[in-house]
């Protein structure tokens, strides 16, 4: 399944279900904004502590707000209607998962861009080097988060560990359809900065719907290989051979445990 056709699923997944997706992206936007807002003005006023703080505290309100509108998201993809107040249920059981999860992608967040400052100072090869490295690391953070808050709903082992290991087997095993779909949605979230109706009325719930989409394709085209695999083996196996069993590494290529 490629990036665009993932893409073009998603958009028409938005259009049918268009004003319900409107209503939960504007109450993501004032739940999750005013502290993310806040950061971000910090920082741009040269107060990188204190836009660190802010943005560690965002996680508060942004976590559960991102795991509603997932909630949200999965009901569209699977072509089943909601109701606004679906969104709230972000706020109730998934909520220390998804604050677990995003704290920690706020953490590594953080991290990268001292590092990015710090090495970008270095007038030297190994301050570029340094400098590139952690650009393209950061691209990679940033694409995760089309698999987090996905795995984190429809995985049945739902421990932190496990859902962060399985965004990075996604994100790892479809490397040019990740960085793709994080290129397109960047293009996206640019085009929102200067069109603000876009922002307010549909990014945040069409990116909701669209990491949904792409998680369960990227799900769905590994276990289609692995079943492949497996009957291409029983067919390779001497006749009577009991069929080989598949041992596993403890869920490491099952993103569905």
């Amino acid at each position: 399944m490629g990036a665009f056709r993932t893409f073009w699923q998603a958009g028409r997944d938005l259009f049918d279900e268009l004003f319900g997706l409107m209503f939960a992206n504007l109450l993501w936007l004032l739940i999750s904004m005013p502290l993310l807002g806040l950061a971000f003005f910090l920082f741009a006023a040269g107060s990188p502590l204190a836009a660190g703080v802010v943005a560690l505290l965002s996680v508060l309100l942004f976590a559960p707000a991102n795991a509603g509108l997932t909630l949200i998201a999965q009901r569209v993809v699977e072509g089943r209607t909601f109701e606004w107040r679906l969104f709230f249920e972000g706020f109730r059981e998934p909520r220390v998962l998804s604050w677990q999860i995003y704290g920690l992608w706020m953490i590594g967040l953080l991290l990268l861009l001292v590092n990015l400052g710090f090495y970008g100072q270095l007038a030297n090869g190994i301050g570029a080097f340094l400098t590139v490295l952690f650009l393209y690391i950061l691209v990679i953070w940033f694409s995760l988060l089309i698999y987090l808050g996905p795995l984190s709903i429809i995985q049945t082992d739902r421990r932190v560990r496990t859902v962060w290991r399985n965004a990075l087997i996604l994100a790892l095993s479809r490397p040019f359809f990740t960085l793709l779909t994080t290129f397109l949605m960047g293009i996206i979230a640019t085009l929102s900065i200067w069109i603000p109706l876009l922002l307010i009325l549909l990014t945040a719930a069409f990116f909701a719907v669209w990491g949904f989409r792409a998680t369960t394709n990227v799900i769905a085209e590994a276990e289609e290989r692995r079943r492949a695999l497996e009957e291409k083996r029983a067919a390779a196996a001497p006749s009577g051979a009991p069929p080989a069993q598949e041992k596993g590494r403890g869920g490491q290529v099952r993103p569905r445990d």
